[in-house]
């Protein structure tokens, strides 16, 4: 029940006798392929490494300028303290009638006081 298969025939016959030789099909070696895995699972692991500190590295900075500012804000705070703790008479005298006022809300003897009651 099996067919034979038709041989061609050969179109010019000087060339029947000439076997046909193809390439072999490249196989990977085993270990060029555990190679290029290693290779693979190295390059992965660097680019994640990289990645890795390139944002921890954003965060410490984003961290070191917040602290930069809050020792400018503290630095100018000590000098204010300076300036105040230099103070003598008059100036003290002042110094301590303002502080009550705007931070205590004290009033004088006599005073009226108007609060505004819109929000504005």
């Amino acid at each position: 029940m099996y067919r034979r298969k038709k041989e061609n025939p050969s179109p010019n016959p000087e060339f029947e006798n000439i076997k046909i030789i193809r390439p072999k099909k490249k196989r990977l070696n085993k270990k060029f392929l555990l190679l290029y895995i290693v290779g693979f699972v190295f390059l992965i692991w660097a680019s994640y490494s990289i990645i890795s500190k390139s944002v921890e590295y954003n965060q410490k900075r984003e961290k070191l300028a917040s602290i930069k500012h809050q020792i400018d804000i503290l630095e100018i705070k000590n000098d204010y303290y300076d300036t105040v703790k230099n103070y003598k008479g008059d100036d003290l005298n002042e110094y301590i009638e303002k502080i009550a006022r705007e931070d205590l809300d004290y009033v004088k003897n006599g005073e009226r006081v108007f609060v505004n009651i819109s929000g504005d």
